[in-house]
């Protein structure tokens, strides 16, 4: 085939050249067709106004805006305006308040009751009445060959030596033994130490005059107080505390033939006794410890 063929030309029996991309990029490509321009996009709020237009109509745009703003907070201030004149207090904050009314007195008055209230018993019968005095002779007197006598009641007196026999055991006193309350069987033959033991010197209530405190004779200073409720010998401190503690009233009972021993800061406790020992107990005085004081001998 001659050299001077064109390539483009195809014969039969002909040589074809192979596949080569330089071949392809001679052809110019083809390009999407674009527009010379595009129209202007429009401004918001103004249709038919685009952003080609002029200064005029861009300063008007800004002016209506400016003059729109205004006419909002106009109609909110007046708004808040008339509220303000609803609200107002009947008085300036600069002025003088008036006078609050004068405040009443609010008297509670006492429910009535149906059934009348007594304070104390009530008297079971009813006092006589005056009765017209007979004229007649009294009749005369009758006579007793018998008199009776009444024992005279126990009594402690301040100042005086005493001991503390028991009413219901004969024989036998209350004591202190190893600074303990106690009772113990003690006579006319027991030893010198166990009869001083059982051996008191009354004196005026330390916490209370009206009452007794028991100082012992062999341990002068010592007195018998409670202490976590059992009684001891104890020196004393000059404690208000040791005072009370210290501080007997006699209560007569069985008509005054014997008395029991009463705390004063515990009204309702009394001395007793149990397993030869004192203490002080919540009991009545008809339960507690029965005590006839008499002279120390």
């Amino acid at each position: 085939m001659p050299e001077d063929d064109p390539q483009e030309a195809l014969r039969v029996g002909g040589w074809v050249p192979p596949y080569s991309p330089e071949v392809q990029s001679r052809k110019a490509p083809v390009r999407p067709f674009t527009p010379t321009s595009f129209p202007p996009a429009p401004i918001p709020g103004f249709p038919g106004w685009n952003r080609r237009s002029g200064r005029f109509r861009r300063r008007a745009a800004l002016m209506a805006v400016a003059i729109a703003t205004l006419g909002v907070a106009g109609v909110t201030a007046a708004g808040l305006g008339s509220a303000e004149k609803e609200g107002d207090p009947t008085f300036l904050a600069d002025g003088v308040p008036p006078a609050p009314s004068p405040a009443r007195t609010v008297v509670v008055a006492p429910i009535p009751s149906s059934r009348p209230v007594f304070s104390g018993s009530a008297p079971t019968t009813t006092p006589p009445r005056d009765r017209p005095v007979s004229r007649s002779s009294p009749s005369p007197s009758k006579t007793t060959s018998k008199s009776t006598s009444t024992p005279s009641a126990v009594t402690l007196r301040v100042g005086s030596t005493v001991d503390l026999p028991l009413a219901d055991r004969p024989g036998y006193r209350v004591r202190h033994r190893n600074f303990l309350g106690r009772i113990d069987a003690i006579g006319a033959a027991s030893s010198a130490l166990d009869r001083a033991d059982s051996t008191f010197t009354v004196r005026a209530g330390l916490g209370n005059s009206g009452c007794v405190s028991f100082e012992s004779v062999n341990f002068p200073g010592y007195f018998i107080r409670h202490q976590n409720f059992e009684i001891k010998l104890t020196r004393q401190d000059r404690s208000d505390l040791f005072a009370r503690d210290a501080t007997f009233c006699p209560v007569t009972i069985r008509s005054g033939a014997a008395l029991t021993l009463r705390s004063i800061n515990y009204p309702k406790r009394f001395v007793t006794e149990s397993g030869g020992r004192l203490y002080l107990r919540e009991t009545t005085a008809a339960q507690a410890l029965a005590l006839v004081p008499g002279t120390a001998s």
